[in-house]
């Protein structure tokens, strides 16, 4: 049985790191949720190493590959499904915040965004599960503006 909590958190973006979490929470779909193949998923990862920690609280792709791999151990199929339909729903959901950094390249450098969470805490995995809601943006000659 997994144990699990939702909650939301801000964390802090610049366009590149947005593309990167969207590239590996993709990856964690396709490779691990879909495919469950850990090395295929460790290799995917490899590429957003520097977002993990941030994001799914494990520091390295092999260790993030093997504790969705424990974790869908100890799932049932419509456990398994949930998680998967959450998954990509985070993914989908960030290619808004790419969209609207591009958009807006030369006037924003940061976006501060409250992203929704599912937390398995045996694992100590996390995922983004939805639509993250920008509440601040850095502007690129300096300073904070709430949104």
């Amino acid at each position: 049985m997994a144990f699990t909590k939702e909650y939301t958190a801000n964390i802090v973006l610049n366009l590149d790191q947005v593309r990167q979490l969207q590239r590996a929470q993709r990856t964690v779909y396709d490779k691990g949720l879909v495919e469950q193949n850990t090395n295929a998923l460790a290799a995917g990862l490899s590429s957003s190493l520097s977002i993990l920690g941030a994001i799914f609280f494990k520091y390295t792709a092999p260790s993030l590959a093997a504790g969705i791999a424990s974790l869908l151990l100890g799932m049932v199929p419509n456990e398994k499904e949930a998680l998967k339909s959450m998954v990509i729903n985070g993914y989908w959901e960030m290619g808004y915040l790419q969209d609207f950094l591009e958009d807006n390249q030369g006037k924003y450098d940061l976006i501060d965004v409250k992203f929704p969470f599912i937390e398995y805490e045996t694992q100590g995995i996390r995922f983004i599960t939805g639509k993250g809601v920008v509440t601040r943006v850095h502007s690129t000659s300096g300073g904070w503006m709430l949104m």
